[in-house]
């Protein structure tokens, strides 16, 4: 500008043009910042608002977790007295109420065999496998039956871990149950091996020394951990047991001491018998945690109403206001949500019957203000007399008219309602039917071995895909009386194949009578589904197996809803192109032709789904905070653009002033220099 604008400005004239500037550009600036100021408060207050809508929906959506989950209203209880027998451990909402006496009779024990002594944990122990079959021994362990439905495992000493305590971590890290540790015994060691408790979880051990030896009575290699008919040099310290108890008369044994599936829904532990004497449990329905999440949700509904109708409402509509307008009274999107989920408390639900079916059939009315207020007497009755449908109105719930065809998955999204289920094709599992056995002594009429068959004796090897996925070398070895010990062993030890379990393919190998073979079938469904023989040793083909493909499985096929559907094991999948009734999965068993599926969402997720649409990352509040963000950072941009614009007039203006002042100066120097110039001119001097 100039040097010195305070200074330059009125020196000429008198005039405070400094402050005339000031007070001209401060009357241009005011109304378009008055009005910038204005909207930026309103945009303030609105994000304010939605910051409370938010906390406000996200206390609402809380309450629903609860009223939304069947547990919540199938509480019990459980009372007992004081006893050193047995603890309750839990009680979930499956249990059955009603009164129970338990007598004790025995304890369960686990079978348990110790080694030879080794005078370091870090002697050498021997190379190649061992593997651990889980069964039942005879009273003299001359005689072993594998459960089949337990899988062996096979453990692998090589020279990473050809240690005692290398065998010890080796069966540990293997998780499958059996507890190895090593037991100082003076100057010596010894491991120990514990079973899992059960009369038919005791152990047996076989050994493949490394290079294909199994002599099982080598002092000096891994058969030192044998434990099998044909040698064992593990000593059997404690025999497997069944616990035994007796619940209202009914005696049942089982594996271990904690028991969950005597009294269903009840988990106890036993510690002592009590033989004689019965302790007495009873067990009770507990509504009062179902029936509080329906006042909590009324409580809660009630101050989301409150809250949200003050950020919406004009002045003078609530003297509680103090007479201003809400911040979010001029916001349609805010009015919107609000009046969403209000008009959900009155809505019918789709997929329910039997009279309870919206919010008032259990005692929940709107009141004149929109708040809700509770029906004591009619909640009362709802609760005592109907409490499966108070359960069904507020939580999600399936249903059937064939238990063949159910519903297996659904999500909250799913359109609620009634769907025929028309099955064409039924589910099949791959199997493959083995030949006739040829096992030297076999009685095809007794169906056992004379003499018994051993298997040590021969290459009983092979290598079996299971839908897919191929098992490693399964090795077939011990002594079999019959057909049902060799039919569980070959059962266990396919399913207990490391790779099989990798990806959970399992088998399940039945002998058939009638055939005198091995027949055996996949556990999953489908046309993934397939048994395959890829490898056999010399001597496999007398197990009636033979190299190639079985029959492969067969998909469900079907409609829902009048639609084809996609068919993958025995699950039908509606068509993708149904997006109502996506993330729907029905289950079909085998023999079920149709049925008629409904499925409803309940009030909860009903709520839910509303609320999540706001609440969500990307949801409608986000969106909407987004939006007045921007229009927040604009008002920013338009007060920078407005400062530069005040700055371009002032500088306008002084300058103008300048060329004013200059001006003046100008004729102010004029002025004196004309003054008393008539004196001066020729011929014009005054007279004296």
């Amino acid at each position: 500008m100039v040097d010195n604008i305070v200074t330059t400005l009125g020196a000429g004239s008198g005039i405070d043009t400094k402050k005339l500037v000031d007070d001209l550009v401060t009357i241009e600036r005011a109304p378009k910042e008055a009005l910038l100021n204005s909207r930026k408060e309103t945009l303030d207050a609105q994000i304010s608002g939605y910051g409370a809508i938010r906390s406000s929906m996200s206390s609402l959506q809380d309450s629903l977790s609860a009223l939304g989950d069947s547990d919540t209203f199938n509480g019990k209880s459980v009372s007992f007295p004081t006893t050193d027998v047995l603890t309750p451990a839990s009680i979930d909402a499956e249990a059955l109420s009603g009164d129970f006496e338990v007598e004790v009779r025995a304890i369960a024990k686990a079978h348990s065999l110790a080694s030879t002594s080794f005078s370091s944990p870090t002697d050498a122990v021997g190379k190649g496998t061992l593997t651990f079959t889980l069964g039942a021994w005879d009273a003299g362990f001359t005689a072993f039956s594998a459960d089949a439905s337990k899988s062996s495992q096979v453990i692998t000493i090589d020279d990473s871990n050809n240690t005692l305590t290398g065998l010890r971590d080796a069966i540990n890290e293997a998780d499958f149950g059996v507890q190895a540790s090593i037991v100082q015994n003076g100057s010596t060691y010894q491991l120990l091996l514990t079973a899992p408790s059960g009369a038919s979880n005791e152990l047996e051990i076989v050994v493949d020394e490394e290079g294909g030896a199994d002599t099982n009575n080598d002092a000096s290699d891994l058969s030192r951990f044998a434990f099998n008919t044909a040698g064992s040099q593990l000593a059997s310290q404690q025999s497997g047991a069944d616990s035994q108890v007796v619940v209202n008369g009914l005696v049942v044994d089982r594996e271990s001491n904690h028991i969950d599936d005597v009294i269903t829904g009840l988990e106890f532990t036993i510690h002592n018998t009590n033989v004689g004497e019965t302790v007495a449990i009873s067990i009770t329905d507990d509504k009062s945690l179902g029936e509080q999440s329906i006042r909590d949700f009324v409580t809660a509904y009630n101050s989301f109403l409150t809250e949200t109708e003050a950020l919406i409402r004009p002045a003078g509509e609530d003297s509680e206001e103090g007479g201003t307008d809400g911040s979010l009274l001029t916001d349609p999107t805010a009015k919107t949500m609000v009046s969403q989920v209000r008009s959900l408390i009155s809505q019918t639900l789709t997929g329910l019957s039997g009279g309870y079916v919206s919010l008032v059939s259990v005692g929940i009315t709107t009141e004149l203000d929109g708040t809700l207020s509770i029906d004591e007497d009619d909640l009362r009755d709802a609760i005592d007399n109907n409490f499966s449908k108070v359960i069904d109105l507020f939580a999600p719930s399936t249903a059937t008219t064939d238990s063949q065809i159910e519903i297996a998955r659904f999500k909250s999204t799913t359109t609620p309602g009634s769907y025929e289920v028309n099955v064409t094709t039924q589910p099949a599992k791959g199997f493959l039917d083995g030949s006739a056995l040829t096992i030297s002594g076999f009685n095809a009429g007794t169906e056992d071995f004379t003499p018994d068959f051993d298997a040590s004796s021969g290459d009983y090897s092979f290598k079996i895909k299971v839908d897919g996925t191929e098992s490693d070398t399964v090795t077939l070895t011990g002594n079999f009386s019959d057909t049902e010990e060799l039919r569980a062993k070959l059962q266990s030890l396919i399913n207990g194949d490391t790779n099989l379990q990798g990806v959970g393919a399992e088998v399940d190998v039945a002998y058939n009578a009638t055939t005198d073979a091995f027949e055996f079938t996949s556990r999953t469904y489908g046309s993934a589904s397939k048994i395959e023989f890829t490898t056999l040793g010399t001597d496999a083909a007398e197990l009636g197996i033979s190299l190639g493909s079985g029959t492969v499985g067969v998909d469900v096929a079907g409609t829902i809803d009048g639609k084809s559907a996609f068919g993958s094991g025995n699950i039908l999948l509606p068509d993708l192109s149904d997006t109502a009734l996506a993330g729907l999965s029905v289950k079909v068993g085998v023999g079920a032709s149709s049925a008629t599926i409904t499925y409803a969402r309940g009030f909860s997720s009903e709520m839910d789904n509303i609320l999540e649409t706001y609440l969500s990352s990307n949801g409608l509040i986000d969106s909407r905070e987004e939006n007045i963000s921007d229009e927040l950072k604009d008002i920013e941009k338009d007060n920078d653009a407005l400062d530069v614009r005040m700055e371009t007039r002032r500088a306008m203006l002084e300058a103008q002033f300048i060329a004013m002042e200059r001006i003046i100066t100008s004729i102010s120097q004029t002025s004196d220099s004309l003054d008393g110039i008539l004196d001066r001119l020729p011929f014009t001097a005054r007279s004296s």
